[in-house]
């Protein structure tokens, strides 16, 4: 289970996808062919009728694999580009023209070659993340440790990680405490420090010391496996540009029969027409997406960006207007309770135990800090007997008979409970400080205040003003109030501010921006917002490591909880629309400047050849720039 640097790694899931290629019968095919024509030109210097021969046999060895592939693309019903490729060899052999089918089979064989190589090396990020996980465990069981295959762990084990080895699961660590490196789930450089009760992740290195870990999540089903397949699934989905590009190239075939057909009628040279054959295939037209796309999502995925597909990619290089769930995304989302106001006769003590009991089963981050508050101060927590969480309002329990409710202030004038005008003016004054109060009820009377306060994200300043400086508009949204979120965005710099939102108002806003226009992005947790996510042009989630909802629902999850991957993000989405469009200019702009050459008989087949696979490596090697 010792590891490997993780550079060593890729390089080593890159060389063995490149040898996987190399092994293919049309690799096989590709280099004899390469071999026989290289042969053929050696002894037509030497004016051997021998070079024909070779010539003769590199076409057919060359293009057998491509006659094959059109034969079944035309069993299913599919005109290709491997149909003009296989007339162009067959109309060069029955005119005797054996070096110009020699040259078309092996430039476009070798050049298939070539794009499958350039795929491995986009995957080798993909290939990478799985090699990440151990091929075996430590599990400790009655009292004996044993090293067990991977597939053979199971869900409650207990699994030893000694120093220096990587966590094979995701699960809870029930003894000891050591850092970890997690940069290989949630793209964080610094170590993290674990102990006792915190989770960990699959494929993180255990740096400091010896953990025992309650296993969780086992294989595919770990954050790292999840990923994994994230990300395959994303660089084989298709892009609009890119469907777009296939369909182009499914009336561009006929087309090209036609253009050929018309030239040899013009000027009764077969030959030209099977140059125009040749040139106008459509290989770098319909190469130009999805090599730029798999390249992107290889990119962002070493950057702990999970995007859901090649349409996601596209969609959010166009996004002009982002939208920024306050609490979890543009602050740290560990608020902390700072005042405990007592406004009868409860000390205290006894308000803040009575809230943290009300609160006890509460998911939400300010229920989780006044629950922290009180074991802090070590108050034992009473047990509801009934609990019943109103989202984006608050929460209703039942406590040694009494109905306590915690949340907005209108919320609970709306339960019928009148609000004092010394609780109201105590509200306004903590508020104006920024910070956010929770009113709690007793048996319809409200008997004391709880503030909380959230600080904004060390990032956020920088990436607001990147993204501004992109030409993106940023609102913030929240279910807070106006004057905590007026004062968190005079903070963070945003100037258009919505506040005292429920889910559905944010969804509403979403659906409004979109009236007018707008492209849409909004970003939050993935849980709470998810109406809003599923509406918006793209939905982003942060700090998605280990949220099962997160991952899966979100058009693109952020591993991490750093909003500067967000400008990131937008720079690398746009800068593979411009790859994609120069690439579909490029391959355009080659075919038509090839096909005028041709009728004109300023270039052979064999120049043709040349000039049509030239500009498909020159489209391949622009995306592979993505890469970096």
């Amino acid at each position: 289970m010792q590891c490997c640097p993780d550079e060593n790694r890729t390089t080593a899931a890159w060389r063995k996808g490149w040898l996987a290629v190399l092994q293919t019968p049309q690799a096989f095919a590709a280099l004899v062919g390469v071999a026989l024509l290289l042969a053929g030109w050696v002894l037509a210097l030497g004016q051997s009728e021998f070079s024909r021969w070779c010539y003769l046999a590199a076409a057919l060895i060359a293009g057998l694999p491509i006659f094959a592939e059109c034969v079944e693309n035309l069993r299913q019903r599919q005109i290709s580009m491997e149909v003009l490729v296989a007339l162009a060899i067959t109309a060069s052999l029955l005119i005797g023209e054996y070096h110009a089918g020699a040259v078309v089979a092996v430039l476009l064989l070798a050049g298939s070659v070539l794009e499958q190589l350039t795929v491995a090396k986009a995957q080798s990020a993909l290939t990478s993340l799985l090699r990440m996980m151990p091929e075996t465990a430590l599990v400790r069981k009655d009292g004996e440790d044993r090293e067990v295959p991977i597939g053979q762990v199971q869900i409650g084990d207990r699994i030893v990680v000694r120093l220096g080895e990587r966590v094979p699961v995701d699960g809870v660590i029930v003894a000891g405490e050591s850092a970890l490196d997690e940069s290989a789930i949630t793209g964080e450089s610094m170590p993290v420090d674990k102990s006792v009760g915190e989770k960990v992740f699959a494929g993180s290195i255990n740096l400091t010391g010896v953990l025992e870990v309650d296993a969780q999540k086992v294989g595919s089903e770990t954050t790292l496996g999840r990923i994994a397949r994230l990300v395959a699934e994303a660089q084989a989905s298709q892009a609009p540009i890119q469907r777009l590009a296939d369909r182009y190239a499914r009336w561009y075939v006929p087309a090209s029969l036609l253009l050929a057909l018309l030239v040899w009628a013009l000027t009764g040279d077969v030959v030209r027409g099977i140059t125009v054959l040749i040139v106008f295939c459509p290989c770098a037209l319909v190469l130009a997406t999805p090599t730029a796309v798999a390249a992107a999502i290889a990119h962002a995925a070493r950057k702990a960006v999970l995007v859901k597909g090649g349409e996601f990619m596209e969609a959010v290089g166009q996004v002009n207007l982002v939208a920024l769930d306050k609490t979890g995304t543009l602050t740290v989302g560990k608020p902390k309770v700072t005042e405990v106001i007592a406004l009868d006769t409860l000390s205290p003590d006894e308000l803040l135990r009575l809230a943290a009991g009300a609160e006890r089963f509460s998911e939400h981050p300010l229920g989780q800090a006044i629950r922290q508050a009180a074991e802090e101060r070590q108050l034992p927590l009473p047990e509801p007997t009934a609990f019943r969480p109103i989202p984006g309002r608050g929460v209703e329990a039942q406590l040694n008979g009494q109905r306590v409710l915690i949340g907005r202030l209108h919320w609970l004038s709306e339960q019928g409970i009148a609000i004092s005008d010394l609780a109201r003016q105590r509200i306004t004054e903590l508020e104006g400080q920024g910070q956010t109060v929770l009113p709690i009820a007793v048996n319809d009377r409200i008997v004391g205040l709880i503030a909380l306060r959230d600080t904004l994200r060390p990032e956020v300043k920088d990436a607001i003003a990147t993204l501004k400086a992109l030409g993106v508009k940023v609102a913030m949204v929240t279910g807070d109030n106006e004057r905590v979120a007026h004062a968190i965005a005079a903070e963070a710099s945003i100037d258009e501010v919505h506040a005292n939102l429920l889910p559905e108002d944010k969804l509403r806003l979403v659906r409004q921006w979109q009236s007018q226009g707008r492209e849409v992005a909004f970003v939050g947790d993935g849980v709470n917002d998810a109406p809003a996510l599923a509406a918006a042009d793209i939905g982003i989630a942060m700090g998605a490591a280990g949220t099962d909802v997160a991952i899966e629902t979100a058009d693109i999850a952020v591993m991490t909880d750093d909003l500067s991957k967000l400008p990131e993000l937008l720079r690398l989405s746009r800068r593979t629309l411009r790859v994609i469009w120069q690439n579909i200019a490029f391959s355009v702009a080659v075919n038509i400047a090839s096909v005028v050459a041709a009728g004109m008989k300023w270039i052979d087949p064999v120049w043709g050849a040349f000039i049509h696979e030239g500009s498909a490596m020159a489209v391949i090697l622009n995306a592979l720039r993505l890469l970096r």
